[in-house]
């Protein structure tokens, strides 16, 4: 029997600009070992990125740098 399972997770990243925090998300791995070898995890979708003191949407200018 082959399970897919999905689910939702959150972290909080500091960082001096958005650039910074962009490249330690990109940079930093979000699968233990276990679950990369048990089957195939994978990044599916960035669902928000918000600034946690003001509340602001970051997604558009996450996207403006791609």
């Amino acid at each position: 029997m082959r399970v897919r399972i999905t689910f939702r997770s959150e972290l909080s990243i500091e960082g001096e600009d958005l650039a910074e925090v962009v490249s330690k998300f990109e940079g930093m791995p979000l699968f233990s070992g276990e679950a990369l070898e048990e089957g195939c995890a994978e990044y599916l979708e960035m669902v928000s990125m918000d600034d946690e003191d003001t509340g602001e949407n970051l997604m558009p200018k996450y996207n403006e740098m791609y």
